[in-house]
């Protein structure tokens, strides 16, 4: 029960996401009042005046998407006949990959680099504490995946 409550939020807060990011690829401003503002705020690159290109905006889109499809699996929502191992990869990958933006997001290097307001306030309040909690909720349905029968076939 935790595991499909855990699936389903992570799934949701996921497919919002990627839907945001697929209108801003199509021209979309929201929240803000223009693309510049958009892009100080999403993107935050020092002197960034516009949004990274439309196939840019697109392959984020789709990466996001296909994490909250892959949070869909393994908390199984969505039954799909795919392997364990791959469950297992993905999962691990996915969080490692959420954890690591979340932790450098709030590392001094990376603010130096980054010096752009009002993102890095974003980055600090939303953006790298949402990336590490949705790092733990893959790691914690990765490790909760059913048929635990096929982890024991690695140590034997």
């Amino acid at each position: 029960m935790i595991a499909e409550t855990l699936s389903l939020s992570l799934t949701a807060v996921l497919t919002v996401i990627g839907l945001v990011h697929l209108a801003w690829a199509f021209g979309a401003s929201f929240p803000y009042a223009n693309r510049q503002a958009l892009a100080r705020a999403v993107v935050g690159r020092r002197g960034i005046t516009q949004m990274p290109s439309m196939m840019a905006s697109l392959f984020v889109a789709v990466c996001i998407l296909g994490a909250a499809a892959w949070a869909a699996l393994l908390g199984r929502l969505v039954i799909l006949p795919v392997s364990p191992w791959l469950l297992l990869a993905g999962g691990l990958v996915l969080s490692a990959v959420f954890l690591f933006r979340g932790i450098i997001g709030v590392m001094p290097a990376f603010e130096r680099a980054l010096p752009e307001q009002p993102f890095l306030t974003l980055n600090r309040r939303f953006y790298s504490p949402l990336c590490v909690l949705i790092g733990l909720g893959f790691l914690a349905l990765t490790v909760a995946l059913p048929n635990w029968s096929w982890r024991f076939s690695l140590l034997g």
